[in-house]
Parts: structure tokens; C-alpha cells; sequence
């Protein structure tokens, strides 16, 4: 029954704090700031204690199908985005980023199972940090999806001279591309270290540190698509947009894969 309860729960409490964030960005009220500062603590309070609960249910990390990995990889977004966007200093992207997590910690709870099993071969710590590792790079990758997105918003009203919901509700652009690029790179790092561990487990789970499954071939590629924004910026000077691009397209390729490669074409990389 706890566990029942904490899947209506932690989903709920997200999309309450979306609702508090969203009058403040409209209309710049303290009131329901404080308010959903509040709810959006107890939000990812709740959902620490779902995970915590799930986990002494299955004994083992949330981590043995797609969904129970997906709810790990929203709250460590949550925590993540908080180190990221450095709220201390503005509360404007909360809208954005509790709304994510209302969104993809509904699905989570919606399809997760309690008994889906954990083959026995994964039932190791170094398995545990190389999946925690890869969700910690993925969260790195979804904040940058959400900088950029806003990015895109804000440069459309500039370059449209239409400058007003966005414009004066949003960080500088300069603010916005500075943290999408470090959140680029934090997710680099934590995304390379997790292929890494998995391409050295491979040899006790598969007899070889890399084959071409949909799912690993899948997750390269998201890894080469940061990996030529990183170049782009370093040696080629890019900006702004192109930058915000590749985050976008980086975060729909990882849910593609998280959600529909791992579930449907992966064979011995797969939740099955």
C-alpha cells in the first residue's frame, strides 16, 4: 500500500510545484515563489522516499527495467538541475524543470514494475556505478535540453523583435549559454566514465568490452553527438544556437533509447 501511495504521490507533488512555478514566472509573485519552493522540497522529498521504499521492496537499486531506471534518472535531474542552474540566484526556470519531472516521473510510475527481475550477472556494485554514472550524465543532459530550450525561446523573441514574455521573464542569453555548455560537460564526464565501467563489465557479462547491440550502439551515439558539441565549441568558436541544437537533439535521442531501444530492439543490453 506505501508503495501504491507514493506512486500517485511523488507525481502529484511535482506537478503542484509546476503549477506554483508557473504563476511566478507569469506574474512575478513572492507569494507563490515561497510556495512552490516549498513544494518543490517535498516533491523531491517524496520521491527520494518512493525510491528508498521501491528499493527495500526489490532488494536492490531501482534499476532492473526501463522505468524503474527512469525514475532514478528523474531524481537525480532534480538534484542535479539544482547544482546546474544555481537557483540561489534565479527561480525563473523552475516552470520548466518541475514540469519535466511531473511529465517523465508520471510515466515512470505509471509502467513501473515491483517484479521485474534482475539477471544475476548485474547483481554487482560495479554495475550499480556504471548505470548511476550514465543516469548522473543523462541528467547533466537533460538540464542542458532545458537551458537550451529556453535559449531558443529567448533568441527567437530578440531576433523577431517581439521582446516581451520571454524577454522579461528569462536569464540573459549569456547566462543561459555558459550553463548549458557546463552542463554539456558535467554530462560528458559522468557519460564517459559509466560507458567505461560498462565496456570493462562486458568482459564478465559477454565475453568482450563492446558489441554493436541497438542499445550500446544507441548510447555511443548519443556520447559522439556531446561529444562534437564539445569540439564545436572548443576549436570551432560555435554558439547559441547551435550549441542549444545538439542538446536538443542529444536529450530526445537518450529518451528514444531509455524508453524504446532498450525496451523493444536491444538484445543482450536490454531490461529483459
Amino acid at each position: 500500500m506505501m508503495i501504491t501511495f507514493l506512486k500517485v504521490i511523488s507525481p502529484l507533488a511535482y506537478l503542484i510545484s509546476t503549477i506554483l512555478f508557473y504563476f511566478y514566472f507569469s506574474q512575478r509573485d513572492e507569494v507563490h515563489l515561497k510556495r512552490a519552493i516549498f513544494l518543490d522540497h517535498t516533491a523531491i522529498l517524496i520521491h527520494a522516499i518512493f525510491l528508498i521504499v521501491l528499493t527495500l521492496e526489490i532488494g536492490h537499486l531501482p534499476l532492473a527495467d526501463a522505468f524503474q531506471a527512469l525514475s532514478v534518472f528523474m531524481f537525480i535531474f532534480a538534484i542535479l538541475n539544482k547544482i546546474i542552474v544555481r537557483e540561489d540566484k534565479d527561480y525563473s526556470l523552475g516552470f520548466f524543470y518541475s514540469g519535466i519531472l511531473f511529465v517523465l516521473q508520471g510515466i515512470s510510475v505509471l509502467f513501473i514494475s515491483e517484479n521485474a527481475i534482475l539477471p544475476d550477472v548485474l547483481k554487482n556494485v560495479a554495475f550499480e556505478i556504471h548505470v548511476i554514472f550514465n543516469l548522473v550524465g543523462y541528467a547533466a543532459f537533460s538540464s542542458a535540453f532545458l537551458l537550451a530550450t529556453m535559449y531558443l525561446f529567448l533568441i527567437h523573441e530578440i531576433k523577431s523583435n517581439k521582446m516581451g514574455y520571454f524577454y522579461d521573464r528569462l536569464p540573459s542569453l549569456a547566462y543561459l549559454e555558459q550553463l548549458n555548455y557546463n552542463a554539456i560537460m558535467i554530462g560528458f564526464i559522468f557519460n564517459s566514465i559509466g560507458i567505461l565501467i560498462g565496456s570493462f563489465m562486458g568482459i564478465s557479462a559477454w565475453g568482450t568490452y563492446w558489441t554493436w547491440d541497438p542499445k550500446l550502439t544507441s548510447a555511443l551515439l548519443a556520447w559522439i553527438l556531446y561529444l562534437i558539441s564539445i569540439i564545436g565549441k572548443k576549436r570551432y568558436r560555435w554558439h547559441g544556437r547551435r550549441i542549444a541544437h545538439f542538446s536538443l537533439l542529444g536529450f530526445f535521442w537518450i529518451l528514444f533509447s531509455m524508453l524504446i531501444i532498450t525496451q523493444f530492439f536491444s538484445g543482450i543490453h536490454s531490461f529483459k
